[in-house]
């Protein structure tokens, strides 16, 4: 019941609740009108994302929507917080949106070279760089700024100590002293400039780069640059000492018969804290999306230059030519015909920035808690809300929601029913690709098999049909709770020596499949 009626309350916080329509379904590759009219819209959210809450999979969620110049709806789902049945307000609610933080970095670094400060993408990062150095183990080449941002650093994906910290725990604030950066810096574990390999000590790099090429604190440089022009009041980076703000939703999980728990805020060290600590509400990030799907017109303020933009937005680097690949930060991909840039982001809440750039149509949703509680997790509540009634289902994850959202406004990815493969050529037992050189693949293993009707099944998930050259999409619905690595399209590729790698259709880093007996 308390669910239902924080569904019902949220309706208040539409665009306009008055009106009632159908929900309209989208053509492929390109956006029916009626899917982007309001009511529509609202009964899509409602009918989605209500369910999402009802079925205990989240606590809190907000959704916003653009449409060129215009927010066209925005809307909050749950509560802000249980123990006071606070509802959340899209506009005030701030979420930890995660690495959608590396996309504000990411327009800062285009800012700096459209003004100058920065030279050159290909310009050798310690050009920039004052506190620290990177060096790269593996030649004379310098690691250059696009290496970074396109997650082709190769520095491991963390520091010497674990990512979270505690809130309250003793920490040096920005900015933070050679000392403090170098003790933190992690090695270079991949030759730089070959593969994305998602790289969040990668991106913390970028950001001390910004300070010291600026003087200026990331969140100085940010609130001065992209916040204030866009009105973002309710948009923070915080590598802080102090606990959360009131306007920060608390996270829940619940277990059937029992009261739903509060959950820790999730901290970051300081070393990883510019690759994943903003904090933002829905019509915040509404804001921030709608400029980048204009790049640079319309009447909304522009950060930069349409050209700054679209190269910020481009397809620069990746692993696969048809999968997602990087430009500066934003994941790049086509869709049904649609080209969209995209970043995501979890810190135990899960956050999906996507922009159709033709279109010029933004989507940002962003949840808080759900599923089962982990014990070390769980902080309490006061006073306790009334138990939760019915089964518990695993949390919503990005890769799911991602599919909800691109296949209600550009269509299901289609398969091709008359193109007959071989599917015995794909099978086989998959693992992430080595880290180094010396590495041997392993860990996170995926088993890709036969499905005995001409598909493949991918860790369980299928049938996967072919769908074009070494391609194979999964002929129907992602699931809503689907793992990070999931996808509802793979790309198989076979290498010089003989072996043969898999990639998701949106995702950094790839599969090699074990050698065959």
């Amino acid at each position: 019941m308390l669910l239902f009626l924080a569904w019902l309350a949220g309706a208040l916080t539409a665009c306009d609740p008055g009106r009632q329509a159908p929900q309209q379904p989208a053509t492929i590759g390109r956006i029916a009108p009626e899917t982007l009219e309001t009511a529509n819209l609202e009964g899509w959210a409602d009918d989605t994302f209500g369910r999402l809450l009802e079925e205990h999979r989240i606590s809190a969620l907000a959704i916003s929507v653009t449409h060129g110049d215009e927010i066209v709806f925005k809307k909050g789902y749950g509560y802000h917080d249980y123990a006071t049945m606070r509802p959340v307000d899209p506009d005030v609610s701030q979420f930890r949106i995660g690495s959608l933080t590396k996309t504000f970095f990411g327009t800062a670094i285009a800012q700096l070279l459209e003004r100058g400060e920065i030279a050159s993408l290909d310009d050798p990062v310690n050009d920039y760089l004052t506190r620290i150095q990177v060096e790269n183990p593996f030649g004379d080449d310098e690691i250059t700024i696009r290496d970074m941002v396109t997650h082709q650093g190769g520095l491991a994906s963390r520091g010497s100590r674990s990512v979270f910290t505690s809130v309250g725990e003793e920490r040096p604030q920005p900015p933070l002293s050679a000392p403090a950066l170098e003790a933190n810096l992690p090695l270079v574990l991949r030759e730089p400039g070959t593969f994305s390999e998602y790289c969040n000590a990668c991106s913390a790099v970028m950001g001390f780069m910004v300070e010291d090429i600026t003087s200026q604190t990331l969140e100085e440089y940010l609130q001065e640059n992209v916040y204030e022009p866009l009105g973002m009041t309710h948009t923070t980076l915080v590598n802080s000492l102090r606990a959360p703000s009131p306007d920060v939703v608390t996270q829940y999980a619940f277990s059937s018969g029992e009261p739903p728990v509060a959950l820790r805020y999730p901290s970051l060290t300081p070393f990883i804290s510019y690759a994943g600590d903003v904090n933002s509400s829905a019509g915040d990030m509404a804001r921030f999306i709608r400029a980048h799907a204009l790049q640079g017109k319309g009447s909304t303020p522009a950060l930069m230059k349409p050209e700054s933009y679209e190269l910020m937005h481009r397809w620069d680097r990746g692993n696969h030519p048809d999968a997602s690949g990087f430009g500066i930060q934003f994941f790049r991909y086509d869709y049904n015909g649609e080209p969209v840039i995209e970043h995501y982001g979890s810190i135990r809440y899960r956050s999906l920035e996507i922009i159709m750039l033709d279109e010029q149509v933004g989507v940002f949703v962003t949840m808080a808690g759900g599923g089962a509680p982990d014990p070390d997790e769980v902080v309490g509540t006061n006073p306790l809300p009334e138990p939760t009634v019915g089964p518990v289902l695993a949390q919503a994850s990005h890769s799911g929601v991602r599919a909800l959202i691109l296949e209600h406004f550009l269509g299901r990815l289609p398969v091709d029913g008359d193109l007959e493969v071989d599917v015995g050529q794909y099978t086989g037992l998959y693992h992430r690709i080595p880290t180094a050189q010396a590495d041997t693949p392993g860990g996170e293993g995926r088993l890709v098999e036969d499905s005995g009707d001409g598909g493949l099944v991918i860790d369980g998930l299928g049938p996967y049909r072919p769908s074009g050259p070494d391609a194979f999409t999964l002929d129907g619905q992602l699931p809503v709770e689907a793992g990070f690595r999931d996808a509802n399209r793979f790309f198989f590729a076979r290498q010089s020596d003989g072996s043969m790698r898999m990639f998701a259709h949106i995702n950094a880093g790839g599969f090699v499949r074990a050698a065959r007996e």
